[in-house]
């Protein structure tokens, strides 16, 4: 995980699935910032508080959060919850991710328990 303490504006990532729920918070060079896995356990809204409460915690204290996207079953669930910018299915998301990630020799998702590459 990077800090970049200089960088203020931070996008966050919101993946609201039914196992599980994932955040992550990237700086404007695409650099992660600080990230968050968590079991849905059946209960999206309440994880999705949680997930939020706890990823704040290790943001920088000057973050701002400048946009929002949000995938997973439960994304538009999640994208009203934080007025998010972007709502997205995982399959548009990971077709979109490799032109626009330097992220492109890790997975960069998981779509019903498969690994994408």
């Amino acid at each position: 995980m990077v800090k970049n303490e200089k960088n203020e504006k931070v996008y966050l990532g919101i993946d609201v699935g039914s196992v599980t729920t994932k955040l992550a918070a990237l700086d404007e060079e695409d650099r992660l910032v600080t990230s968050l896995y968590l079991r849905t356990q059946g209960r999206p809204i309440a994880m999705i508080q949680h997930g939020l409460k706890e990823l704040a915690t290790s943001l920088p204290p000057q973050a701002q959060i400048k946009g929002v996207g949000t995938t997973g079953s439960a994304r538009y669930l999640a994208g009203v919850m934080v007025s998010a910018d972007v709502v997205k299915n995982e399959i548009t998301a990971q077709a979109v991710s490799p032109f626009t990630s330097s992220l492109m020799c890790r997975p960069l998702s998981r779509s019903g328990g498969r690994t994408q590459r």
